[in-house]
């Protein structure tokens, strides 16, 4: 919540997402299992248990924390995704 309300970000669709992250993240091997996510601002709960949780505090600031899923950014996205429906395409 600090890091959004400092650098904007999308703050209720990841609430919204954090008990459905942490069971993903339980039942996979996310190291080896490719999550995809749909809506990519629904990722930031994703970045906090896949190391970045440092880096949040410069959240979608350059040279920090992408707020989509970025390949280049860590190897736990697998899929670099933008609003929505990028799954299904």
């Amino acid at each position: 919540i600090e890091s959004v309300s400092q650098t904007g970000g999308h703050l209720s669709s990841n609430l919204g997402t954090v008990e459905l992250t942490i069971a993903l993240h339980a039942v996979f091997n996310t190291q080896e299992d490719r999550l995809v996510w749909d809506v990519g601002h629904q990722c930031y709960p994703h970045k906090v248990l896949t190391g970045r949780r440092e880096g949040m505090n410069k959240l979608r600031m350059r040279h920090g924390v992408a707020g989509f899923p970025k390949r280049c950014e860590s190897p736990y996205d697998t899929f670099g995704v933008g609003h929505s429906s990028t799954s299904i395409s």
